[in-house]
């Protein structure tokens, strides 16, 4: 009896400790977008939570601690909100939909999720390596842009896309995307369903096949 009393205070001690930790990249995450990187502090933190430093420092002993709880939480968000909607498209099957898909599921992700990447965007800035470019981890970015080069070729193979560079359009979506993070960051007032008719619509244009000349 006593063993399963102390399994189960554990499990729901453990279950107290992830809400905590879950609470403090919540608040590290307010503190981001409202004050900036470098003003979110460990005693930012703290202060947001309604707790002492220490009560912080238990769960991430530094501030880089906290800032990578911080990114692979919103990594794993995204992926989640992300790769449900992309299967449902069926790129294999209809690679003629898929960047209406692809737009249309980050714009909703912004919509519904806009704190979370603000967050992140804000982090990449001062994570860069010697080159000047985003840190190792932020590798997803460049893994996401390589499967939509690799979908967009299928298309080409399939005769479902005109002719283009895939790798340039890849890239040129993906910096559209970010390029509509920072306008919303500036005006979250932004009328970001018609932004992103928009955006399906330009990119369209740029994919879609040739109609044979009658």
């Amino acid at each position: 009896m006593r063993t399963k009393q102390a399994a189960a205070s554990a499990a729901s001690s453990t279950f107290t400790q992830l809400k905590r930790r879950d609470q403090f990249v919540s608040c590290a995450i307010d503190a981001i977008v409202e004050v900036g990187f470098s003003a979110t502090t460990v005693a930012e933190v703290a202060r947001r939570a309604g707790v002492s430093k220490g009560v912080v420092t238990y769960h991430f002993a530094a501030k880089n601690d906290l800032i990578h709880a911080v990114i692979t939480h919103v990594i794993d968000s995204i992926r989640q909100f992300l790769e449900p909607r992309l299967r449902a498209a069926e790129p294999a099957r209809y690679p003629e939909r898929f960047v209406a898909a692809y737009l249309t599921a980050w714009v909703d992700y912004y919509r519904t999720h806009l704190r979370d990447v603000l967050a992140l965007y804000r982090i990449s800035i001062p994570y860069r390596d010697e080159s000047g470019r985003p840190s190792a981890e932020f590798g997803a970015e460049a893994d996401e842009i390589a499967m939509v080069e690799q979908v967009l070729k299928h298309g080409q193979e399939a005769c479902r896309l005109g002719p283009f560079d895939a790798q340039v359009v890849a890239l040129t979506m993906k910096a559209a995307l970010n390029r509509l993070l920072i306008r919303l960051a500036a005006d979250p007032d932004l009328d970001l369903e018609g932004y992103g008719i928009e955006l399906v619509r330009l990119f369209e244009r740029a994919t879609r096949a040739e109609v044979p000349a009658a």
